[in-house]
């Protein structure tokens, strides 16, 4: 039986329907059991093959049982720990392969195993999480974004999924693990052309007219996973942890979490298919190019910011004094043209990397080149010379520069939908590094 159908795919009613291979991507250890734990197991169940891949070892998270104190602060210790819960926990659901990003089975070929660390978050003021100011520099976040991609391509040439499942474009909660996860699963999907379901964060609480719109929409696929909720729970007892499996009125089990919320265990799994094969979710306003790179990669990106500045600098130093004759007038076409190529070079790369700072990179390098070519050489002479041409090179590069830095960037993507997920903003959680 086929459980995920793309519109005018092979769905649950189709004449000869598929035997599913799912590939579900998950940040941390326990993500894949408390948001689609009863899902698994019912793949399972049903036959589909099931991999899960996880990104980290939640080397960052909470540790809350006293008798696990000597876990709190060894993020070695931790890291160990949390691949038994996981490897417990898929055991519970029928899962026969897992296996942790960039190690053997999810590295690309012929690069040497690693391990993405745990990138940690801070709750924001304004309720969602965020990334830590001092990220590791072995940290999910900061691994090049080609290369994550690349060893998730890796997983999915081994196995050829049918679908290809994890979060939607905020990660659930804004966590930038979650939302690197998503990056990486849709741009994987899209380049081996496989359909892509992102996980409804609080489906199985909505009521109203938002369950009945869930219901009504084609494109959501739910899964009653009350069957199977004895082993979801046996499952995620394996997390001590991270949580407590706790007895609610009516005999429900509930999953309270290190800050006290409790969360009744979900009676359903709903996950939504995104259908645009040719565009990748839209990128948070508070991210750019920038921040899918390395440490590195982004040393490399401002020096190269500071050269092009310099190159167009020295051009149009060389060239601003230029003129050209059209029907007897004398015209400031070097001056035109300059200033035409200082302000797309600007423009450019604002727009490309979303970024001020990479604007400024560029304007060091084509003020400085420009400055220090205005000096009067040996013999007296001055590429810019003080006539009107000359005061506007000078100074117009300037005032560019300042008006690309100050301009606001419009990003599409600024209306992100904020879902519900596990670790929702408490009080006294905010400001804490949470995973």
């Amino acid at each position: 039986m086929t459980y995920f159908g793309t519109p005018g795919g092979d769905g649950p009613d189709s004449p000869a329907p598929r035997v599913e291979r799912v590939l579900v991507v998950h940040a941390h250890p326990d993500d894949e059991t408390i948001t689609t734990g009863g899902t698994i197991a019912t793949l399972v169940d049903a036959g589909a093959g099931v991999t899960v891949v996880t990104c980290t070892r939640g080397e960052l998270g909470e540790v809350i049982p006293d008798d696990l104190a000597a876990l709190r602060g060894d993020e070695a210790a931790l890291a160990v720990h949390r691949e038994g819960e996981i490897a417990g926990a898929l055991r519970e659901l029928g899962v026969r392969d897992h296996r942790f990003l960039g190690e053997a089975g999810a590295r690309t070929a012929g690069l040497e195993t690693r391990a993405y660390r745990d990138s940690g978050m801070v709750w924001r003021a304004d309720g969602v999480a965020g990334p830590t100011d001092d990220l590791h520099p072995a940290a999910f976040c900061a691994a090049e974004f080609g290369e994550i991609v690349s060893d998730l391509s890796a997983v999915v040439e081994s196995v050829r999924p049918t679908v290809i499942v994890s979060y939607d474009d905020d990660g659930g909660y804004h966590h930038p693990d979650h939302v690197r996860a998503n990056r990486a699963a849709v741009r994987a999907a899209r380049l081996a052309g496989v359909p892509y379901f992102a996980i409804v964060a609080g489906a199985d609480e909505a009521t109203g007219a938002e369950a009945a719109a869930l219901r009504d929409d084609e494109s959501v696929v739910t899964m009653d996973v009350r069957p199977v909720a004895p082993r979801v729970v046996a499952a995620l007892r394996w997390y001590r942890t991270q949580l407590e499996v706790v007895d609610l009125p009516g005999g429900a089990a509930g999953i309270r979490y290190p800050h006290g919320r409790v969360d009744r265990l979900a009676s359903s799994e709903s996950f939504r298919f995104v259908s645009d094969p040719d565009e990748l979710p839209p990128r948070p306003a508070s991210t750019s190019e920038l921040s899918d790179m390395s440490v590195g990669g982004r040393i490399g990106t401002y020096l190269l910011a500071v050269a092009a500045g310099a190159v167009f600098g020295a051009i149009g130093t060389v060239a601003h004094q230029g003129t050209s004759s059209v029907a007897g007038a004398v015209l400031p076409t070097g001056l035109v043209v300059s200033m035409a190529m200082a302000a797309a070079l600007l423009v450019g790369f604002r727009q490309v990397f979303r970024s001020r700072t990479i604007v400024a990179a560029v304007a060091v390098g084509l003020l400085g080149v420009t400055a220090l070519l205005s000096q009067p050489g040996a013999g007296g002479s001055a590429l810019v010379p003080a006539n009107l041409a000359g005061y506007l090179w000078t100074f117009g590069p300037v005032l560019v520069a300042m008006v690309v830095l100050a301009w606001p960037f419009l990003d599409r993507g600024a209306d992100v939908q904020r879902g519900r997920d596990k670790m929702d903003a408490l009080p006294e959680a905010k400001g804490t590094p949470q995973t």
